[in-house]
């Protein structure tokens, strides 16, 4: 097992450590306002040993790498660029004339 994966597995002990702890407070907390925050932290907690678990997964190789969708339409667009030509925009009634933006901001 690589220095990695153990030291993964020692955070995931700890962090499970952690939870067990603010379960057991959340379970004899009195005020309402004790009881959320505790709740949140937990949650935080059990976020963290999923996210831990994940890295172990991925350090072992056992997470398969998947190709991702070619972008369409919007999606293909660089932030910051709108959606719409110029024409389109003129059909749907705004005034192009008076636009500050060059040719760049609109898709082609």
């Amino acid at each position: 097992m690589s220095t990695a994966i153990h030291a993964l597995k020692q955070a995931i002990e700890l962090e499970q450590q952690a939870l067990d702890q603010y379960i057991i407070a959340l379970d004899s907390a009195v005020h309402e306002e004790t009881k959320q925050t505790l709740k949140e932290y937990a949650d935080d907690k059990q976020q963290k040993i999923d996210a831990l678990s994940f890295l172990i997964m991925a350090e072992n190789g056992q997470l398969e790498k998947t190709e991702s969708e070619p972008m369409t339409g919007g999606q293909k667009l660089a932030a910051g660029k709108c959606p719409f030509s110029k024409k389109e925009l003129s059909d749907m009634g705004f005034d192009m004339s008076k636009s500050t933006f060059d040719d760049e901001h609109f898709k082609s």
